[in-house]
């Protein structure tokens, strides 16, 4: 009995040093949670350049973790979603495929770059999403058909900000 309690703590404790050299070393995050930080920025950055206008909102702080790593291995579907939730925000319906076969509120391909809402919520009908899809594509270094963005938030921020801004 002694000898399985100590195993056991044994275990506990190597797992529990493991996962704090993990965090020690920076390790970015991977999963659910870096796409739902890639969909707050698309979110909030270009609801905020629709209301705002271009160089309307002001800088906002730096939060502590915006340097941190952020990994979306689902990166299509993510920023999709979170453009047509911007779009409806401010008052635009965009669907994702063709409209007269099952249209829908994400891009189902796993292609960032392949991803065209068929309806344009401004004048151009490129300027809004070819921008947003542009940007998040560079921070796909393997490549849109890889499906994963690696970026820092803050990083992410600026460049959205400074390209949603010139329109």
């Amino acid at each position: 009995m002694a000898k399985r309690k100590f195993a056991a703590l044994m275990l506990a404790s190597i797992g529990a040093l493991a996962l704090t050299n993990n965090v020690r070393a920076g390790e970015p995050f991977i999963g659910v949670d870096g796409c739902a930080v890639l969909a707050e920025l698309v979110y909030s950055e270009i609801t905020a350049a629709a209301w705002y206008g271009p160089g309307g909102f002001s800088a906002w702080p730096r939060n502590p973790g915006e340097t941190d790593i952020t990994i979306c291995n689902q990166t299509a579907r993510t920023v999709s979603k979170a453009f047509t939730s911007a779009m409806t925000t401010i008052g635009t319906e965009v669907r994702w495929g063709l409209s007269s076969i099952n249209p829908g509120d994400v891009c189902e391909s796993g292609f960032l770059e392949q991803c065209y809402p068929d309806r344009y919520p401004f004048d151009s009908p490129n300027d809004t999403w070819g921008t947003l899809s542009k940007i998040v594509q560079q921070a796909m270094p393997f490549g849109s058909a890889s499906d994963r963005a690696i970026f820092s938030s803050g990083a992410m921020r600026r460049a959205l900000r400074s390209a949603l801004g010139k329109h």
